[in-house]
């Protein structure tokens, strides 16, 4: 009988380490992760007119750079002329390695999922930007905007941003457009999809 016990112990305790070795390896894995990519200084400096530096690339679309004095990080927004998304880069001043990137609607908002770096190269953080409005999300807007505003998103006249309301905490899509003398306004529930609120105002001049 008790050989029975210590034999259990033993199987439970076994067990046990193997759970917990293999919780640290699925930690450890995540921590792995590492980037390489550093900011091109030399040809930023070398290159830039005035506080900042564009050019094409033809991957990447239209880059603008800035930032590196007095100690700043260096920021970098990429986007292609077709694209209604874009990539924002943030480099370390010191190192010059990749801290911060992610994705942007290029008129007003954050999306998809960020990656943060330390100055190594190491991932140290990880957010969806997009988690806030899974039930109403932008492909919902966009078809919205598309059939049943019966705009173009490429319209500079129309914007979109989003935001969760610090009263209600509850997440709004907020589309603007242009109407001859007027702006419309549509405020948008991501919970419900349902239309809080629409309004006509003058434009100020």
């Amino acid at each position: 009988m008790i050989r029975r016990i210590i034999t259990l112990l033993t199987l439970l305790a076994a067990i046990s380490s193997c759970k917990a070795q293999g919780n640290n390896n699925i930690k450890q894995n995540k921590t792995l992760e590492r980037t390489t990519e550093r900011f091109d200084t030399s040809t930023y400096y070398m290159e830039r007119q005035g506080l900042e530096y564009q050019f094409e690339h033809y991957l990447r679309g239209k880059v603008r750079q800035f930032g590196g004095n007095n100690g700043s990080n260096y920021i970098e927004y990429s986007k292609k002329e077709k694209d209604l998304f874009g990539t924002y880069k943030e480099y370390y001043n010191k190192t010059g390695t990749l801290k911060l990137v992610g994705k942007y609607y290029y008129n007003d908002f954050d999306c998809g999922i960020w990656k943060e770096y330390d100055e190594n190269g190491y991932l140290i953080d990880e957010y969806d930007q997009d988690a806030p409005y899974k039930n109403y999300p932008w492909e919902k807007v966009e078809k919205f905007v598309k059939e049943e505003l019966k705009l173009d998103l490429f319209d500079k006249n129309v914007s979109i941003r989003r935001y969760v309301s610090d009263k209600t905490n509850i997440p709004v899509w907020v589309i603007h457009y242009k109407v001859g003398p007027n702006i419309v306004s549509i405020k948008i529930n991501a919970n419900t999809g349902e239309i809080i609120k629409k309004g006509i105002n003058p434009i100020i001049k």
